[in-house]
């Protein structure tokens, strides 16, 4: 089996399951962990010693992922990137944009690197807080809004929850072999990256096309025949 790490939903960019392999298992399923650190995110996916492949910002998960293996785990990363503080504010001025006549400050973003469990809390109180105004001002009443509240507020903290989990530096020690496969024009991320093997490949593509680029699946296929031919070996 192959674990998949790619966030959920629409986005320009091709998913992980684009390049098409066999035993390939999305672990970002709902209901999608609500956890603020990377080592507490990733003890909610752990799903065994199998390869893990992940997208972007979800590589510091999967590196999370492999330190709670008792072996050496292969993981491969497609165009990796850590989030940061600014990612996180703007998902979260995202989802108060979309409530029709919100209104008042948002809850401090400052409280995230110390907090990041309570700054998640009070966002969920907040954007339900608002939703609720919103669905109130039409008229409606508790029997119609409980279920769309809880709903909007829920997909938006999971998603700020991903993006605090994968945020910051990781660890450096090794966690077994890491391909990174990147774009024709991604920064490579190795000094981010934990210490260890490596093998960095760079594929002519663009980064919306770069799991469906046909490089990139003999790149993934090779490393992962070769990683399964050690450890048998």
């Amino acid at each position: 089996m192959l674990m998949i790490l790619d966030y959920p939903g629409r986005r320009p960019e091709a998913p992980v399951t684009a390049l098409g392999l066999d035993g390939m298992v999305p672990l970002l399923t709902d209901p999608l962990p609500v956890e603020g650190t990377g080592a507490a995110y990733a003890a909610r996916l752990d799903a065994g010693p199998h390869p893990v492949l992940a997208y972007c910002a979800a590589s510091a998960i999967a590196v999370h992922l492999a330190r709670r293996s008792a072996r050496s785990r292969p993981l491969v990363l497609f165009d990796p990137m850590p989030a940061t503080d600014d990612d996180v504010a703007r998902a979260y001025a995202g989802a108060v944009a979309q409530v029709p006549g919100s209104c008042g400050p948002p809850v401090p973003a400052g409280e995230l690197p110390a907090e990041p469990e309570r700054f998640l809390g009070a966002v969920h109180e907040d954007l339900a807080r608002r939703a609720e105004a919103a669905l109130r001002a039409q008229g409606l009443g508790d029997d119609v809004i409980d279920e769309p509240v809880a709903h909007f507020a829920r997909q938006h903290v999971s998603y700020l929850a991903y993006l605090l989990a994968a945020r910051g530096a990781l660890p450096r020690e090794p966690v077994g072999p890491v391909l990174q496969v990147l774009s024709r024009d991604h920064p490579d991320h190795r000094d981010w990256l934990p210490e260890g093997e490596l093998t960095t490949v760079r594929v002519d593509s663009d980064r919306a096309g770069l799991t469906a680029h046909e490089s990139a699946r003999a790149h993934v296929l090779s490393f992962l025949a070769e990683t399964t031919r050690r450890q048998h070996a």
